[in-house]
């Protein structure tokens, strides 16, 4: 049985972070360890805690579960993100359950965190298509490789993507093994974190587990 935290229950520092530019008027918190699940939200409907940026995003079922769906159908180089809105992080652990279910020109998803905006923030990734399991900036729009494995990705299996920021230093990890490791001072600061896919790659994301590191 999957644990379930609510937000109304945790309690929060307020700080003066303002990396975020999705919604000035609210209060950002600087985050706590936390694990999303989604089991208690609303089928069709985005949690009230989500800003889906970018695309589609709302909570679907698979089978008794529930979690974050990427459902839109884009195209190019369309970016899909949707971040947490309340919680900020800079040095965290954050690992997630994903399932590529579609997507005829990109599959899978990935992790953002330290998120500024649709255009600032860090990403890995994992592409049934490609079969490779990459670490991205994009800045000002633009997306740039950091490093990249090849790994055996399957469409309808779950996988699971965990990264680890402290400072400068990234590591990624894709179903538990160590693949990536990178250094950038591009986004020093706390940002927001949340899910991403691109193009028509639809996906669910679920069991977000989220720690504080110091």
């Amino acid at each position: 049985m999957k644990t379930i935290i609510s937000l109304f229950s945790l309690a929060v520092l307020i700080c003066g972070n303002t990396t975020s530019l999705l919604a000035p008027e609210d209060i950002q918190a600087a985050g706590t360890d936390v694990t999303f699940n989604f089991d208690n939200e609303e089928v069709d409907k985005l949690p009230a805690d989500w800003t889906g940026a970018t695309s589609t995003w709302l909570i679907a079922r698979e089978g008794s579960n529930k979690a974050m769906k990427q459902a839109g159908k884009n195209e190019g180089d369309k970016f899909n993100i949707c971040v947490q809105n309340k919680l900020t992080y800079q040095n965290l652990e954050m690992e997630v359950r994903i399932k590529a279910l579609e997507g005829r020109e990109d599959q899978g998803g990935g992790l953002v965190w330290r998120y500024r905006d649709a255009k600032n923030y860090y990403i890995t990734r994992a592409n049934p298509l490609e079969n490779n399991f990459r670490v991205y900036k994009v800045v000002n729009g633009n997306r740039k490789q950091m490093e990249s494995a090849n790994v055996s990705i399957k469409k309808d299996e779950w996988y699971t993507i965990k990264i680890v920021m402290t400072g400068n230093s990234i590591t990624c990890y894709y179903n538990g093994q160590k693949l990536l490791s990178h250094s950038d001072g591009t986004f020093p600061t706390a940002g927001l974190v949340g899910f991403w896919s691109k193009a028509d790659a639809v996906s669910l994301f679920d069991d977000l587990k989220i720690k504080v590191l110091k």
